[in-house]
Formats: structure tokens, C-alpha cells, sequence
């Protein structure tokens, strides 16, 4: 039987086309990478998170709906048949597939599509999705749908995680860090930013958080590189009753420079909705003008 983590491996190769990258590649950034030279940073508490689960279980119920069908598509949610011809022949109340998409493509590969194509190159089919932007606004590369499913583990982490679940403190620590690491990089390249400056980051998260990391210009260079993010983030469903995080797991690098443009302009007018709802009223200053 396949396991659950050659699963996510087979997903995360081929449909986000994450390449997995080894610990000593200086070019690949680290949550490590972004406490060193801190004093005073070896704990960090559940506090210190609070702030930014709060903006991103915002953003996720913001923006679920509106994603809905076109985060199907890359899940591999979608009737193929809808898909192929517009139409199936089962109701959507027999067919175990979505039905409600715009997008179309006849010559797309039935078995690439749920995995299971053989023929690898040599197919006749198509083993990708193609002009997404004609039916899609918002999701329209890999990297998008990776976006999105990290959106979806913080609030999912916000609403079910028990830290008593976690016993090793050393992986209490570890897993602490690489969430606030994680809400960095996220707000960091979602949200309106003035250039060269981290206001942003201490406008929607914590501004003693961002303190225990590292000065500001080597904040911002470390942001550029790519993120080694845990797998077991990406996995669609996680028991948070148990030990399901440890340090030294896993990682699959992230390149946030390949989100579209239409991505990154739709979440910004999500994080502007966010400070003039909820900041702009207690007096918080604005952060990209």
C-alpha cells in the first residue's frame, strides 16, 4: 500500500512541480536562518503567533469561496468530464467529482489528471493545464495553489492545534518558529509593502515576533531566497491530536517569485480589506504608502 508520504511526495512533484532541495544549498533559506544572531530568541511561545493566526484565518474565510472551483482544478476535485466536454453524464448528485467549473480543455490526459498516466512524455495527451488565465483570475500557477494550501494549514493550525499533542519540547520549539517563519514569508510577499522596509510585517503580525528575528536588511535579502517548508504542511488533512510534527522533517522548497501577478494583486486587496476593517481604527499606521 502507498503510503501517505509517498503520496504527498507524488502530489507535490507533479502537481506543484516543488523540487525537493538539500540542506546545504546556501541558495535555499531555512527557519534556522532567520534566528541566527538573535539573542534571547531560543524560546518562542504560543503568544507570539496569536496575532498573525488571527489575519489568516481572516484571509482563508475571506477568500475560500471565491477560490473554491479554481483550487479544485489543481486538487484534482474536478469531473473530468466537465472538464474534457462541459458535460457528464451522471447529475451532481451521483458523480463523485465536482462539477461547477468554467475551465476547459479537451485534450488534457484523463489518467495524468488522476495520477496515473503511464505513458510519461510519450503521451499523446496533455500533461498539463493550459490557458488557465481564459477561465481562471486569481490561481494560475503552481506556486498560487502551493500559496493556497499553506493559507489553508495556518487556519486549520489556528482552529485545531493542541500544543500538548506535540511532547518533545525541542519540537514544540522548532515547529513555533517555522510558523512564524512561514506567516512571515506569507504576509511579506502577499501584502502592499513599501520597498526596502518591514512595516508590514510589523503591522500584521506580532512586532516583538518580528524583533526575535533577524535585522532588518538581512530580513528582507533571506525573504528572496526560497523557503524550505515543511511537507507535512501541505498534506491536505492532519490529525492535530497527535505527535504529528518533528524536527528534522521533511522539506519542499518554495519559490515565491513564480506567484502570479494576479495572485499577489488579488491577496493584496485581501490584506487591505484586513487593516481598514480591522487595524485602521485602532490607530494603526499604513504600511505601503
Amino acid at each position: 500500500m502507498t503510503s501517505t508520504n509517498d503520496k504527498i511526495d507524488a502530489l507535490l512533484k507533479d502537481i506543484a512541480g516543488i523540487s525537493i532541495q538539500q540542506d546545504t544549498n546556501t541558495n535555499i533559506s531555512e527557519a534556522s536562518n532567520y534566528y541566527k544572531t538573535r539573542q534571547g530568541s531560543k524560546g518562542v511561545n504560543f503568544a507570539r503567533l496569536e496575532k498573525g493566526l488571527l489575519l489568516f484565518i481572516y484571509i482563508h474565510e475571506t477568500t475560500k469561496s471565491i477560490l473554491h472551483s479554481e483550487i479544485a482544478l489543481w486538487d484534482r476535485r474536478l469531473c473530468i468530464k466537465m472538464i474534457k466536454d462541459g458535460d457528464c453524464p451522471k447529475s451532481r448528485d451521483q458523480c463523485r467529482h465536482e462539477h461547477e467549473t468554467s475551465y476547459r480543455q479537451s485534450n488534457i490526459c484523463h489518467f495524468w489528471y488522476t495520477h496515473s498516466c503511464t505513458y510519461g512524455t510519450k503521451c499523446r495527451f496533455s500533461h498539463e493545464f493550459l490557458s488557465i488565465s481564459n477561465y481562471h483570475y486569481n490561481i494560475l500557477t503552481n506556486t498560487d495553489n502551493i500559496v493556497c494550501k499553506l493559507i489553508r494549514f495556518v487556519r486549520n493550525f489556528a482552529g485545531h492545534y493542541i500544543d500538548s499533542a506535540i511532547k518533545d519540547e525541542n519540537d514544540l520549539q522548532q515547529l513555533h518558529k517555522e510558523m512564524i517563519v512561514l506567516m512571515v514569508h506569507l504576509v511579506h510577499h502577499l501584502s502592499p509593502k513599501r520597498s526596502n522596509s518591514i512595516d508590514h510585517l510589523n503591522l500584521f503580525l506580532e512586532a516583538t515576533t518580528i524583533k526575535q528575528l533577524i535585522a532588518p536588511d538581512s530580513l528582507l535579502k533571506e525573504l528572496e531566497k526560497p523557503y524550505n517548508v515543511p511537507k507535512v504542511f501541505l498534506e491536505s488533512s492532519l490529525n492535530f491530536n497527535t505527535h504529528w510534527y518533528r524536527h528534522g522533517t521533511n522539506k519542499c522548497s518554495i519559490d515565491f517569485s513564480q506567484m502570479s501577478t494576479q495572485f499577489i494583486t488579488y491577496f493584496n486587496r485581501i490584506f487591505i480589506g484586513f487593516y481598514e476593517g480591522r487595524l485602521k481604527s485602532r490607530g494603526a499606521p499604513i504600511a505601503w504608502t
